[in-house]
Parts: C-alpha cells; sequence; structure tokens
C-alpha cells in the first residue's frame, strides 16, 4: 500500500465518524430552534384581530380568563337569563386560531360591561359546552350570540371580531 492509498483509507475510515459528528450537530442545531421557539413563541400568542388595537399577548400565558375558565355553560347560561340582563355567548375551542382571537377580545371587552351584560363562556370541547350549543343553531367556531334580556337572538356572529366590533354589538344590545 502506497502513502496515498493509506491517506484515502484513513479518510475512508474517517468519514462515517464525520457523518455522525455532522448528524450530531443538525440535531443539536434543531433541538435548539424547537425550544427557542416553544419558550419564545408561547409567549407569541399576541396575533392581533384585523382593526384590534390591543393583542391577546396582554393576558400572560396560562392565565385563567373568562375565556378559559371550563365551567358548566348550561347552567351558566340559564342563570344569566334569569338576571334578567342582555347575555352575550360565546362559543369556542382554546385551540382553533380565530377562537383564540376573539377569546382576548372578549378577555379585554368584557370586564368593561360587567353589570350590564352577562357573558357565558361555552367550551366546545367540553360536555356543557356541547349541550348548550345544541340550543342554538350554529355550524362554525367561534360562534357569538347576542341575546335580549328576554331570551331572543338578538344578533350572531361567526368568526374573530375587533374589540371595536364587539363594543358596537354589545352596545347595540344593551340599548335594544
Amino acid at each position: 500500500m502506497t502513502g496515498k492509498d493509506a491517506t484515502e483509507a484513513s479518510a475512508v475510515e474517517k468519514s462515517p465518524l464525520a457523518a455522525v459528528i455532522i448528524i450530531l450537530v443538525v440535531v443539536a442545531i434543531f433541538a435548539g430552534v424547537l425550544l427557542a421557539k416553544a419558550t419564545n413563541g408561547s409567549s407569541d400568542a399576541s396575533t392581533q384581530v384585523p382593526g384590534n388595537s390591543a393583542s391577546s399577548g396582554s393576558v400572560p400565558v396560562g392565565a385563567v380568563t373568562i375565556t378559559s375558565t371550563h365551567n358548566d355553560a348550561v347552567t351558566d347560561y340559564e342563570a344569566a337569563l334569569a338576571t334578567g340582563k342582555p347575555v352575550y355567548v360565546l362559543f369556542h375551542s382554546l385551540s382553533c386560531q380565530p377562537c383564540v382571537e376573539i377569546s382576548a377580545v372578549a378577555d379585554k371587552i368584557m370586564p368593561g360591561y360587567e353589570g350590564k351584560v352577562v357573558f357565558v363562556n361555552a367550551i366546545s370541547d367540553d360536555p356543557s359546552g356541547q349541550q348548550l350549543a345544541s340550543r342554538f343553531q350554529f355550524q362554525y367556531i367561534p360562534t357569538s350570540f347576542f341575546i335580549t334580556p328576554d331570551g331572543k337572538v338578538a344578533d350572531s356572529f361567526t368568526g374573530a371580531m375587533s374589540d371595536v366590533d364587539m363594543k358596537a354589538r354589545l352596545d347595540k344590545l344593551i340599548a335594544q
């Protein structure tokens, strides 16, 4: 074997080791990117609804909010109707993007309507949310229902809405 052949043989033997090292480096970089995205990306829920001046990022990630609380939607709806006040029912999930967007708007807006409009949170993944949904006519979430004090649907809306639109619909409901 000549010196050149020995060098080529040595390079071939080192090649699998080099390939393993390169694969490990690529996997480590990929894992680092995923970890960074998971820690920083989870607070990136600040997607804005068009026309919405506030982002959902104003609520700390993982915080319990009026739209993230698992509740008995049927009992809450019946109690809301018994108050004789207008009712805003939000059918949504905790995971679909339009649902997350409208939930952020409701979390921001609804405290300003306390005492004027009763909010009913209906998470469509919960059994009580599904039971309450059977009382209404709709196909998609998120869907909002604006109910008059006498229990009639005054308005409904499917999809995310801006804080300006939600306020306008709530103000119109109160004025009826």
